[in-house]
């Protein structure tokens, strides 16, 4: 299986995070690559948190062909 992309990761706090994250995948949506490293750098727990949570979200459930 591939990697969880950087898009994959913020859409996820997009989607299930509170208001902060949103805010946080907001910046990211609109930072520049030196500022995307500076975010996930400063939320490093928050981003491996979102990452496994993206992860999950991509596998087939159990039981599906």
């Amino acid at each position: 299986m591939r990697p969880v992309t950087d898009f994959e990761i913020v859409e996820a706090m997009a989607r299930y995070g509170g208001s902060f994250m949103r805010a946080l995948a907001t910046a990211a949506h609109h930072a520049d690559p030196v500022n995307l490293e500076k975010l996930k750098r400063a939320f490093a727990e928050e981003w491996d948190e979102y990452r496994r949570l993206a992860e999950r979200q991509r596998r087939p459930p159990e039981g599906a062909a």
